[in-house]
């Protein structure tokens, strides 16, 4: 029973290892950093953070107001400073008129106006009314107003609004995008005027374009669509964020690769290829040299040289630099003069080398139990234990499940290696060169055996040269109350166990002896083997019984 419960628990382990190391899905992230959107789901904590956000940058503004550009509404505050005899400040409100009331002057029409003509108009009507020298005119608080939005947001809804609100700060006071909103078909649907202005917030968020999420003024509609999945434009290889993007109307190869926020020191730029689908499942490619795009390609303002224009389903793949490598390194930890991370050459760079390099151990190095663990095999799949992983213990053969048991206790890339013969004679076998990614820990010296079970003082007792682990015990108080004697084993530090009492091992410090319990027997056991004792002697009996009558 103790061998299947544990069995069981071992293939838990490995089933959720195995799904832990799988690779992420190929997602779209451009869309993902803006909407909050991943998988159908709502990312709730983007969510949250977006509503802070909204609260904490309500009513601020960019920069200062152009007075040439602002145009006044209702609610709009201005003050008035007048410089004379008798200087005073006057602060008046935005009719909803667009009219504004100024005592001892009368009533002044605004409407249609922007801050620098309306300040204009009042200082001249001010002058000619009071008969002052200075009249100063200031925006002191600017108006709210209502703004509807509709189509591919959480909740469609009509919202308030100043005039230093962008399209996308509606967006989020209306819970933000569904998934596969569009993000560059926004339309902006403007009573005044009458326009309908096209938003694109690829273009504002990853080329800084102001004018594509323009702000609003009162009365604006604003439509968000869902994108379509078959007109996109696509750049895969050495970028720093390759996939798929929206399609819009003026899209570049340059505007594309900013959209992938450029390339990487690894692109290799004399060979890109450019894919451009002609009809059906024809297709015509070109090799670009985009080599003096290097330098320029992050500046949004600059212009390329050889830029054209992209249509739907282009396609864009960037190479690596074939004799590229990444720089490789290895890692020792613990007591060693120096610990950390070093450079290595796969081709010449051996243990020993690193030793010098870190300084060397420390006197409290424990050099008989280092661990050296090789990365590149922990990679390593073993397509017979996972076929096993699969398969309930009672349905295994013999062979494996000693197979299955003995792999499952396996640490993965741990190597055996003497430290000590390397450091008597570099030229050993021992020596060997290190990989990317090694790594090495050193522990301290363990002066110190751990009993643990059932013994009456379990713990860690001082290490005795020549015990076994009966005089161990002994140190430890003795076997406690229904040890298993039979069943103590001895588990060495690197994770070898051994048979207590077969003695074929020798006790070194840092080792463990572990007691069990003697088995618990169950209600169920105890009652079948009394009913099937008590059977056994009522047979005997019945047995005797006619032995006797026989007589």
């Amino acid at each position: 029973m103790k061998s299947i419960k544990l069995s069981f628990v071992l293939i838990f382990f490995i089933v959720l290892n195995l799904f832990s190391q799988r690779a992420p899905k190929d997602e779209p992230l451009q869309n993902y950093v803006i909407t909050g959107i991943k998988g159908k789901e709502l990312d709730t904590l983007a969510y949250q953070t977006g509503q802070r956000i909204i609260k904490e940058t309500e009513g601020l503004i960019e920069k200062e107001i152009n007075p040439d550009t602002y145009l006044l509404g209702p609610q709009d505050k201005l003050l008035i400073s007048i410089v004379s005899i008798r200087p005073r400040e006057i602060e008046v409100e935005v009719s909803p008129e667009g009219k504004i009331s100024i005592p001892e002057v009368g009533i002044v029409n605004l409407k249609g106006l922007t801050l620098s003509q309306a300040q204009e108009l009042i200082i001249k009507k001010v002058k000619n009314v009071l008969k002052v020298s200075e009249v100063n005119v200031l925006l002191k608080s600017i108006r709210k107003f209502k703004v509807s939005i509709s189509g591919a947001v959480q909740k469609p809804a009509i919202v308030s609004a100043t005039s230093t609100d962008r399209v996308s700060e509606i967006i989020d006071k209306a819970g933000g995008f569904k998934e596969n909103a569009s993000l560059r078909n926004i339309l902006l649907n403007r009573e005044v005027g009458k326009e309908i202005i096209k938003v694109d917030l690829l273009k504002y968020f990853f080329l800084g374009q102001k004018d594509a999420n323009p702000t609003v003024t009162g009365g604006d509609h604003i439509i968000v669509p869902f994108a379509s999945e078959n007109e996109f434009i696509e750049i895969q290889g050495d970028v720093r964020r390759p996939g798929k993007y929206e399609f819009a109307e003026g899209d570049s190869l340059s505007s594309l690769i900013r959209f992938a926020l450029g390339f990487t020191e690894t692109s290799l730029l004399d060979s890109v290829e450019f894919v451009r689908i002609i009809t059906g499942q024809q297709f015509e490619t070109k090799i670009l040299d985009l080599t003096q795009w290097k330098d320029l390609i992050n500046d949004p303002n600059k212009k390329l040289p050889d830029d054209f224009s992209l249509k739907i389903g282009d396609r864009v793949y960037v190479r690596k630099k074939a004799e590229w490598k990444k720089p490789k390194s290895v890692v020792i930890e613990g007591e060693v003069i120096f610990p950390g991370r070093y450079p290595v050459d796969e081709k010449t760079f051996r243990i020993s080398d690193l030793l010098a390099s870190c300084g060397g151990f420390t006197k409290e190095a424990d050099i008989e139990k280092i661990r050296f663990i090789r990365q590149a095999l922990l990679d390593v799949v073993d397509p017979e234990m996972e076929r096993l992983s699969r398969i309930p213990p009672s349905e295994m053969s013999k062979n494996e499940y000693r197979y299955f048991l003995s792999r499952v206790n396996e640490r993965k890339g741990l190597m055996s290696i003497n430290f000590q013969r390397i450091l008597n004679d570099p030229k050993s076998d021992d020596n060997i060169i290190l990989q990317d990614k090694d790594s090495i820990f050193v522990p301290r010296k363990n002066e110190f055996v751990n009993i643990q079970g059932r013994v009456n003082n379990p713990g860690l007792v001082a290490y005795k040269p020549n015990y076994n682990y009966l005089d161990y015990i002994q140190l430890a108080g003795g076997f406690g109350f229904r040890a298993d004697e039979d069943a103590t084993l001895v588990v060495k530090s690197k994770g070898e166990q051994f048979r207590a009492k077969d003695f074929n091992y020798t006790i070194e410090p840092g080792d463990n002896i572990l007691v069990p319990p003697k088995e618990e027997l169950t209600f169920f056991e105890v009652f079948t083997t009394a009913l099937t004792i008590t059977s056994q002697i009522l047979t005997i009996a019945g047995v005797i019984l006619a032995i006797v009558r026989l007589r």
